[in-house]
């Protein structure tokens, strides 16, 4: 009962402050102050729960809320994958509301009574999807997240443009969410419950008896889950989503919601899935989803001039590169148990990766924009480096940890991928063809974030107009976020060995993980060094903090023996073209320019995705605005009686009497018409 009473305290934490943040809004930044320690308490409590977990000391299943009619209840428990998802749901919810006391303080007047309720209500149903494994709730959970981050979405109720983004998020969505809802019933029908285990029972007959609707199950599972997660050709909601939401709030989708479709992928296809054909099926399907997305996703980002939209389009890619890991593992365990337990550590564990660098990211171009006011790498034109150096530090880390540079994080995680594909080349020779395709997209992204540092950080200092307030930092709240998810791609990629071994704990324990191996059998059992190694021959390794440590004396004796020893000068000349001298500005290479001859040569091979636009039709418009139709005649009717009333205020004592003879007579022919004439 110990980790209900946890989970159940950091419910009430959430709930206690969205409505203490609903009554405080409107006064200053107390609102946002409240959220975050409301949050904090909440983060400490989903950790905890969580440790237990892993500990071993998970206690068994609760059930609350009994709905007999249907077989369902709140049943909660927390096994190592849900702990995985609470352990980032947590840490980033905390960051991300931290970040938003200055940065939604240009909303104070406006009033932010919907947006930090909202905000945690949201990161209630983020915990509530991991931690229940009844379908039922796991339902009410994803919707109250669907609901909640569309209010998020459209913030800005007077830009056309969140209406169009916000409109078309949540048609998507709960499309999706319609394809999850006819899953779960089709199996509720047959097993009586939403147990999951019931479920699991259910779906196992159900593709015996019933293969074609087995199959259309599980299609409708995938749907929704990938949908969630931004996977082409459904996740085109995703850029004109991200884009819109303030930038407090795309951190925390980056973070946190996207990266639950990989939850619901795993619950379904690796705990009520059972090993067999079906499993081999989907998981490649579910590879090549992924493969399909992590390239269309990142060519498209190397476009984008609006720094939110290209790390947007970069969610996409990323989750390809999870969609691959986690498919392959599934479709390889049958046949190879060591194999697809990496691709699923693999895709796991790039997850975790993501959910710091994105988020820390995205929380950069907010700093940007807080002090710019603009996204655009081109009118930015750089330079912002010396005047934003903290914010230039934090993207150039996590920049170098979604390319998977060494010794970043990015680069283990992106290194265990390309080991899946390269290995599988037994089981089929597309895997390495898989692997070297998801290569060449890594270099792709290098160059993407190669152009928004160089976009925006990067050139000659940044000069303000006269009589302009300088450029400087972000205030604390805005960088300390920035700095601890910084700080995690480094601690992470030095020392991958705890976070690998909760990974894999996450994932041998779920049920269909039968003859998974052992941690020492899949990556060696030192806390220094990662080995693959197949029928006891060791075929790559990867010592992150002894090649580390040989690089910096590299580079300290190369700075030191070559640059400091030779004299070297730095001498600034003006800029000359064509004999002349010439305004650097008129020079300056921007972001929409680089790489021009690469985009030039793909040109043909960019996914070319179909712009729709959504808008509410007039006759909607017209029936969902009660302002026009409902309250404001309701207000109109009511001044003009309440101005008729006044009016009899004469002064008279007279016309007063006449009143109350009038109401007299009035209230005793209600009663004779109600109680019909009865004495």
């Amino acid at each position: 009962m110990i980790t209900f009473r946890l989970l159940e305290a950091a419910a009430a934490f959430l709930i206690a402050g969205a409505l203490g943040a609903l009554i405080t809004a409107r006064r200053g930044r107390r609102g946002a102050w409240v959220s975050v320690v409301a949050v904090s308490g909440a983060a400490i409590l989903m950790v905890a729960s969580a440790v237990r977990a892993f500990r071993g000391g998970g206690d068994p299943e609760v059930s609350a809320l009994p709905i007999r009619a249907l077989g369902a209840a709140l049943r909660i428990h927390v096994d190592p994958l849900s702990a995985v998802f609470l352990c980032l749901a947590g840490p980033i919810a905390l960051l991300t509301t931290l970040y938003s006391v200055e940065y939604m303080g240009r909303f104070v007047r406006d009033g932010l009574t919907k947006y930090y309720p909202v905000l945690l209500i949201l990161f209630l149903a983020i915990g509530g999807t991991v931690v229940t494994t009844d379908l039922f709730w796991f339902l009410v959970f994803w919707e109250l997240m669907t609901l909640t981050s569309f209010v998020l979405v459209i913030f800005e109720r007077e830009s056309r443009e969140a209406h169009r983004a916000g409109l078309k998020y949540f048609v998507w969505n709960q499309g999706a969410a319609l394809g999850l809802m006819g899953a779960a019933l089709v199996l509720w029908r047959r097993a009586g419950s939403f147990d999951f285990e019931a479920i699991r029972v259910s779906l196992a007959t159900l593709l015996d008896t019933a293969p074609v609707t087995g199959h259309a199950v599980l299609f409708l599972f995938f749907f929704g889950f990938a949908t969630k997660a931004g996977i082409l050709p459904m996740g085109t909601w995703l850029p004109d989503a991200y884009t819109a939401a303030p930038t407090s709030v795309t951190a925390a989708f980056g973070g946190t919601m996207t990266k639950l479709g990989i939850y619901g992928l795993l619950r379904v296809f690796l705990h009520l899935l059972p090993l067999g054909p079906a499993t081999t099926i989907w998981g490649i399907v579910i590879a090549v989803a992924g493969l399909t997305s992590l390239f269309a996703g990142t060519l498209s980002a190397l476009k984008q001039d609006d720094a939110k939209r290209l790390m947007s389009y970069h969610v996409i890619g990323q989750v390809g590169y999870m969609f691959f890991g986690v498919g392959a593992g599934i479709a390889l365990m049958q046949t190879d148990p060591l194999l697809g337990t990496l691709g699923l550590v693999a895709g796991l564990f790039h997850l975790i990766n993501n959910s710091l660098y994105k988020p820390c990211l995205f929380l950069g171009a907010g700093a940007v924009e807080y002090r710019t006011g603009s996204r655009s790498l081109s009118a930015l034109g750089g330079g912002l480096g010396g005047v934003m150096a903290g914010t230039m530090a934090c993207s150039l880390v996590a920049s170098l940890a979604i390319a998977g540079v060494p010794p970043l994080n990015g680069f283990t995680s992106k290194w265990l991928l390309y080991a899946t594909g390269i290995l599988g080349a037994e089981s089929s020779f597309l895997l390495p063809v898989a692997a070297l395709v998801a290569m060449f997209i890594s270099i792709v992204t290098l160059a993407s974030f190669v152009k928004y540092v160089a976009g925006a950080f990067l050139g000659a200092p940044v000069v303000t107009p006269a009589g302009a307030p300088p450029i400087r930092d972000v205030p604390a709240t805005m960088l300390a976020p920035q700095y601890v998810l910084a700080g995690a791609c480094l601690v992470v990629g030095l020392a991958p060995f705890a976070v690998l071994r909760l990974v894999h704990q996450a994932i041998v324990g779920l049920p269909s993980m039968i003859g998974a191996p052992d941690f020492a059998s899949l990556l060696g059992g030192s806390n220094t060094t990662l080995a693959l190694a197949r029928d006891g021959i060791t075929l790559a390794s990867w010592a992150p903090v002894p090649l580390t440590a040989v690089l910096l004396i590299l580079g300290i004796a190369a700075y030191v023996g070559l640059q400091r020893a030779g004299g070297v000068v730095t001498r600034r000349v003006p800029v000359w073209a064509c004999g002349e001298e010439e305004n650097p500005a008129e020079l300056r290479y921007r972001a929409d320019s680089l790489y021009r001859p690469f985009k030039d040569v793909f040109h043909g091979m960019y996914p070319r995705m179909p712009v729709v636009r959504f808008e509410f039709p007039d006759f909607l418009r017209r029936t969902l605005d009660l302002d026009h139709w409902l309250y404001q005649p309701l207000a109109r009717g009511t001044q003009g009686a309440v101005r008729g009333v006044s009016r009899t205020h004469v002064g008279i004592p007279q016309v007063y009497l006449l009143w109350i003879i009038i109401g007299a007579v009035a209230v005793i022919l209600t009663v004779l018409l109600v109680t019909g004439g009865a004495p």
